[in-house]
């Protein structure tokens, strides 16, 4: 279940009409997939994602592999 605070926030992402068109764009984009996409197509869905997904992903360290076969 969603607490009243989760509620809220989608109701005001729904109620955003900026991020409303920005979903319509990336299925109008998604559709299109077959086709080849103008350079100034692809920035506008970089940007999109971007204002989706802001923060940037957490660093990981890596993985030491002792034994690795192919």
């Amino acid at each position: 279940m969603l607490s009243e605070e989760e509620k809220q926030e989608m109701r005001d992402m729904a109620a955003s009409e900026s991020l409303r068109e920005e979903f319509r764009t990336m299925r109008r984009n998604s559709a299109l997939i077959e086709r080849e996409i103008a350079v100034d197509e692809l920035a506008h869905w970089l940007t999109v994602m971007v204002r989706l997904c802001p923060a940037p992903p957490n660093p990981r360290r890596p993985v030491h592999y002792t034994n690795v076969k192919l």
